[in-house]
């Protein structure tokens, strides 16, 4: 008798453990809902290609004076550059730095960035396409 007991108690536990589990398993109506939006929200305007090119060039502004010592209209060598962890300039300094002087303006990593855009790149293989026709 004890032995059946033990086997239907242990049947029992086996049966229902698995059970206690499945009523959160298959409740996907507990997820937390985002707030609602505030009555007076504007959704942001769409970037433009302006707005993205004035984004990137405000951006290359403030690393370049933050690399620069605060003066936007200074020289910026390559291990200042290094030293702010400003790695794309670092990297591609010899690009960059044309004239081999050792240092940069912000008007060389303008222009170095202006030229690698996607748009700039696509215009000219688009251009290196059809002279190819």
């Amino acid at each position: 008798m004890k032995n059946t007991s033990f086997w239907l108690t242990v049947s029992a536990i086996a049966t229902i453990v698995p059970l206690m589990g499945m009523s959160n398993a298959h409740a996907y109506n507990d997820l937390p809902l985002p707030p609602p939006l505030p009555k007076d929200w504007v959704p942001p305007p769409k970037p433009t290609e302006k707005s993205v090119v004035q984004g990137v060039e405000t951006q290359t502004r403030e690393r370049f004076a933050a690399a620069a010592g605060g003066d936007t209209n200074g020289l910026l060598s390559q291990a200042q550059a290094k030293a702010a962890g400003w790695g794309f300039v670092s990297d591609h300094f010899s690009e960059i730095d044309s004239s081999g002087s050792g240092y940069v303006r912000l008007d060389d990593v303008l222009r170095f960035i202006s030229q690698r855009t996607p748009q700039r790149i696509m215009s000219m293989k688009a251009a290196a396409q059809s002279s190819s026709k």
